[in-house]
């Protein structure tokens, strides 16, 4: 039986991180809709466990290796956003965070120097903000 198992997964592209995210949130939607007894989150929720199995299925490896990429490229902007976010928080006693009025880099300075000229990095701007 592992054989044939192993016969017909020869070629097709199997699971990856995209599958395990979609697994996973059909699995949430699907409980969802059990606790809500709205119908479309079942819906949703089988639609992306049947998402997940074409893509486990599927032989186009170039195609799904892309959508697996994209996926990965979106998850770590997502976390970067968070990441920033926590920072900022840690450091709120002793940094004040700025965006540059051009470029809109994020900027930190230091807190309690009053009235201070801030000139950005990247584009070289200077602006005046109290810290």
């Amino acid at each position: 039986m592992r054989e044939k198992i192993r016969q017909f997964m020869a070629g097709r592209y199997g699971t990856d991180a995209l599958n395990q995210f979609l697994s996973i949130l059909a699995v949430v939607l699907l409980l969802l809709s059990l606790v809500t007894g709205w119908g479309i989150f079942t819906w949703l929720g089988l639609a992306a466990l049947i998402y997940c199995y074409f893509r486990t299925f599927s032989r186009n490896i170039s195609r799904r290796t892309e959508e697996n990429y994209r996926f990965y490229n979106l998850k770590e902007r997502v976390a970067g956003k968070f990441r920033g976010i926590k920072r900022r928080w840690d450091d709120r006693k002793t940094y004040r965070y700025f965006r540059c009025p051009k470029c809109r880099q994020m900027l930190r300075v230091p807190t309690g120097r009053g009235r201070i000229e801030i000139s950005c990095p990247r584009c070289g701007t200077q602006f005046i903000k109290k810290s």
